[in-house]
């Protein structure tokens, strides 16, 4: 491992200290006599030129310019050498070219033959630690040990599914799936055993805690004239419901205090199908609010509302009749008193079952009068004897 990374590092620093060769100066004549064209690709008209040629001097500079710095790619920051290069160490080809050259492309011409100087001498300078990197790379192999990986071949049988083709020997490892437990139980089984558990608990909560509750119990104490509203929550133990922040108030009309039969009237008119005639109770409630507290303090402020303009005598109502279509009452049908059979009815059917019974074999134990009657009535249903009714 250390020799594969040490072979990387060396190849790498070798591609990165190659020096640049040296830029040779571009002949004067090739720049004066150079002409641009646009290039138009994609163009339908052929390409015009202008009429009147340019004659302004800037206009000539910086095309000058431009055309004297194209292809001229340098480094975003010059470096300086140890010895800096001056026109007179150039050779004399090389310095015929550089006397024909601006005064501005000549200072460009030698910061870049200083530049490339100053990357030859840093790269002389990283060939000297060579030495010294390969004593450092011998140290580091004496010292660090060699990896020896056991030639542990794992069982076929013990192989998963997925690692049957798998050349590697690192990617051949056992199954990760635990084996299969044959007295195991199953989910189903589980929900079962859970839910004996819970019985449990409550049962035991029932035998040791319920007892305890004995000392906080309070006798029952109906409501008074003073609280007539009587406010209903709805709670699921356990859980949050969207539907627990209802809230119910009811109130019967007659309880509501300082109110004469003429202003009674006008709430009920003013509560409208919220009324039930039969009960005289006013139903409403209310979830507009996240939280019950809120809800029970709206229904608060509403009753509160509707008393205060029930007792307004400025507009009474009296005009306006009653209506009670919204309720639909049920009528509850209960057994005629006329079918029912009269205590003298009764023990003249026990006297005529005596009678009957002593025409039997033999004489039997009195019957209650239910029995009795229930007797007479299949005597009846048979065809037998009846006896003979007295007025």
């Amino acid at each position: 491992m250390a020799t594969s990374a040490r072979h990387l590092c060396r190849s790498l620093f070798q591609v990165s200290r190659q020096i640049p060769v040296k830029r040779k100066c571009q002949p004067q004549f090739l720049l004066r006599h150079r002409e641009i064209v646009p290039l138009r690709q994609i163009s339908t008209t052929s390409s015009l030129k202008a009429d009147e040629p340019t004659n302004s001097r800037s206009a000539q500079e910086a095309s000058q310019s431009q055309d004297d710095g194209e292809g001229f790619d340098g480094p975003a920051e010059y470096l300086t050498p140890g010895t800096l290069i001056t026109a007179n160490d150039l050779s004399p080809e090389e310095r015929a070219d550089y006397d024909l050259l601006s005064k501005r492309d000549q200072r460009e011409y030698l910061a870049l033959q200083n530049h490339y100087a100053a990357v030859f001498e840093s790269a002389q300078a990283d060939a000297a630690l060579d030495d010294i990197v390969t004593d450092v790379d011998k140290q580091v192999d004496k010292e660090v040990e060699n990896v020896d990986f056991p030639d542990s071949a794992v069982d076929p049988r013990e192989i998963g599914y997925w690692a049957l083709d798998e050349d590697d020997e690192f990617g051949q490892v056992e199954d990760g799936d635990e084996p299969w437990d044959d007295s195991a139980i199953s989910s189903v089984a589980h929900s079962e055993l859970e839910v004996h558990r819970e019985v449990r608990e409550y049962t035991r909560v029932i035998a040791w805690d319920m007892p305890l509750l004995q000392q906080y119990a309070k006798p029952f104490q109906p409501p008074t004239n003073a609280t007539p509203l009587r406010f209903r929550y709805t709670t699921y133990m356990g859980e949050a419901h969207p539907a627990a922040k209802k809230v119910v108030v009811q109130f019967c009309t007659k309880d509501m205090p300082n109110l004469t039969e003429a202003q009674r009237l006008k709430l009920i008119k003013l509560v409208g199908p919220r009324y039930n005639p039969d009960t005289d109770m006013v139903k409403m409630s209310s979830e507009k609010f996240e939280a019950p507290a809120q809800n029970k303090r709206y229904l608060g402020d509403l009753v509160n509302k509707l008393l205060d303009e029930a007792r307004n005598g400025a507009d009474t109502f009296e005009d306006i009749p009653l209506d009670f279509r919204h309720h639909k009452s049920k009528k509850q049908v209960t057994f005629p008193e006329e079918w029912k059979l009269k205590p003298g009815r009764i023990q003249e059917l026990l006297h005529a079952r005596q009678n009957q019974a002593l025409l039997g074999a033999g004489e039997t134990p009195a019957s209650t009068s239910k029995e009795a009657v229930h007797s007479y009535v299949q005597t009846l249903n048979r065809g037998g004897i009846s006896p003979q009714r007295t007025l």
